[in-house]
């Protein structure tokens, strides 16, 4: 397992190339670190968002069209690499939005707001927007390859909740909230997208789902792994985790864990 730190609780983590990116809650500036090996992290010169008054929400990245997204007040920023290797910004890539979060697939940006969701295509500057049902408040979503939308936060009477939405505003499928404290964010776990990620910021723990929403087992934790305060999953073929040292540390950390980690941990007895 690597590990790299930053001032702050991890609000972001995106990664392009060998270079990562990490959003916390006490800058405006993103930290860059240059990814040399399983465990060698070398830090780099700071991305400055000039037009953050307030620090990130969020970031994300775009592989195919190496952009670089940040979720603030207001709307979403897009970040490029200049011939010369700094990023230098190239405007909103989407306006009169309160973001909470961001993901990205191969051609599309998702933003997540607490009561919608907006699908921008980043080629075309298309964008869509789908409500989300009337008791949800989202924390995150992903948009999966068979046109649906897990989503994650918190559905009627303040419960948590993980589920899957369709266009039409519909609730396709939803995961038990026994297992669930606050279900923050979310990654696909397999490499076709059928099982999911999800940090829980309550329970301390990342949780790893099925392709149907069924809590299958504890993936990482606190008590077994060292995960306080998760906050941010990202997949990139391995999985870095946003999270802290302990319950009341303001240091934020960077872990990377491969698919096969240590044993899955049992869910608890209920």
């Amino acid at each position: 397992m690597g590990c790299l730190s930053v001032d702050g609780i991890v609000c972001g983590i995106a990664q392009l190339d060998n270079e990562v990116f990490v959003a916390s809650e006490s800058s405006t500036s993103i930290a860059v670190f240059s990814f040399q090996g399983r465990q060698n992290f070398s830090k780099q010169q700071d991305v400055v968002v000039g037009e953050l008054t307030t620090p990130p929400r969020d970031i994300a990245a775009s592989a195919k069209f190496e952009k670089l997204f940040v979720a603030g007040c207001g709307g979403v920023w897009q970040l490029a690499r200049s011939s010369w290797g700094q990023w230098k910004m190239e405007g909103h890539a989407v306006t009169k939005v309160e973001p909470v979060s961001l993901s990205v697939n191969a051609t599309r940006l998702l933003v997540t707001e607490r009561r919608r969701l907006t699908v921008l295509d980043i080629d075309k500057r298309k964008r869509k927007l789908t409500s989300l049902p009337e008791n949800v408040r989202a924390e995150h979503a992903l948009e999966t390859s068979w046109g649906t939308f897990v989503v994650c936060g918190r559905v009627a009477a303040e419960k948590p909740g993980v589920m899957e939405v369709n266009r039409r505003c519909g609730v396709v499928r939803m995961c038990d909230p026994r297992y669930l404290g606050l279900p923050c964010y979310l990654s696909a776990f397999s490499g076709d997208e059928a099982d999911f990620l999800a940090v829980d910021s309550v329970n301390q723990s990342v949780i790893l789902l099925s392709s149907g929403l069924d809590v299958v087992r504890v993936f990482l934790d606190r008590h077994h792994d060292g995960v306080a305060q998760p906050r941010r999953v990202v997949k990139y073929g391995y999985f870095l985790v946003g999270h802290s040292k302990s319950s009341d540390d303001r240091l934020g950390l960077v872990s990377l864990y491969g698919p096969h980690k240590s044993a899955l941990q049992p869910l608890p007895d209920q």
